[in-house]
């Protein structure tokens, strides 16, 4: 409960007030849900500087939420919204269980954020490799086929005797095949259908939004061509070097020339060539252990920079660059309800 916490030496902190606790309970629920304004967030600052109580209530909500993540990495939008709704009917210390068993915790500003999906989250508990927000990874499959795993990824290796596969369950891979000596086929699947590639490097991406059906896969292809045969399609199509697609269960968008600003994630960079900032921050909050968003005000300048995203020691690097880079060079500042919490503002 939010009400007791044991500090390091075994003893029982005090409790909280009842009243404190449904108040950070109230608060996180609008916050997280995401229909506030800046005025709940001028009275969210306000709440919290108001009473040391009310700081404490939060900050153990916070680390309630950080013990659940390491556990669980993150809980999807729908799970957190579902359980945020029916924390404002509950009675508040029935809806902090319900929070607790979803993992919607403090650090919920940071479940919040639509970067994991829940079904595929929750496949991948125990997926053969997997990177934390902001840590990209690189990996020498048994075959030599190298994969490069990008920021918040889950991938499943099955080599067997007839096929080399790969599930990439979320997030971002980039693959460069081996020949093999058994010239098994090498597959990499999504949800939303499998790859066949030949002889090739291709980077491979799985968004899924809270619609059980409305997944996506994107395809960008390097070197060689990749096959593409949606799961509940009857026809596939074949992507090129130097093209990129995505493609849904259903079908595949036609092929478009390959953006190499999308691809210089796998040179550990994110590039911007006067791109639209409400853009760049939607990238960047894939990075960010937390939600990261833009005020529309300012969602339409345009920002052209370079920025590295390894040789970080943790996500908050990553961002924390990008976001004072930001700063220095458009008319915006920062603002942080929480180091969980930011948004990008109109100075």
């Amino acid at each position: 409960m939010i009400g007791h916490s044991s500090s390091a030496s075994g003893k029982t902190a005090a409790p909280l007030a009842d009243a404190v606790i449904e108040q950070a309970i109230g608060w996180f629920v609008l916050l997280a849900a995401g229909n506030h304004g800046t005025q709940d967030e001028n009275g969210f600052r306000r709440w919290l500087a108001a009473h040391p109580d009310h700081a404490l209530a939060w900050q153990r909500l916070q680390n309630m939420g950080g013990r659940l993540r390491a556990g669980t990495s993150a809980v999807a939008p729908s799970v957190a919204r579902s359980a945020l709704a029916q924390a404002a009917i509950q009675p508040r210390r029935r809806a902090l269980k319900t929070l607790l068993w979803t993992g919607v915790g403090g650090t919920g500003l940071y479940l919040a954020q639509s970067q994991i999906p829940w079904r595929s989250q929750l496949a991948a508990l125990n997926a053969d490799l997997r990177t934390a927000t902001g840590e990209q990874r690189e990996v020498v499959l048994a075959d030599g086929t190298r994969l490069l795993l990008n920021t918040s990824t889950a991938v499943d290796i099955r080599f067997d005797g007839q096929r080399r596969l790969l599930h990439l369950h979320y997030g971002e891979i980039m693959v460069t095949t081996a020949k093999d000596i058994a010239a098994r086929p090498f597959v990499v699947t999504t949800a939303d259908g499998s790859l066949s590639p030949l002889g090739t490097r291709f980077t491979v991406r799985r968004d899924e939004p809270d619609q059980a059906d409305d997944g996506v896969t994107r395809l960008a292809v390097s070197e060689g061509a990749v096959r593409i045969v949606p799961a509940a399609a009857d026809t596939g199509l074949v992507v090129h070097a130097g093209q990129q697609t995505r493609f849904t269960r259903h079908g595949i968008t036609a092929p478009a020339p390959l953006d190499a600003v999308t691809q210089s994630w796998t040179d550990g960079m994110l590039i911007a060539e006067s791109t639209r900032l409400g853009e760049l921050v939607a990238e960047l909050n894939r990075y960010h252990r937390g939600r990261l968003r833009c005020d529309p005000a300012v969602a339409d300048l345009r920002i052209t920079g370079a920025w590295p995203l390894r040789g970080n020691s943790n996500a908050a690097n990553v961002s924390d660059s990008v976001l004072t880079s930001l700063e220095r060079h458009l008319p915006v500042r920062i603002q942080r309800l929480t180091r969980y919490w930011v948004t990008v503002m109109p100075r």
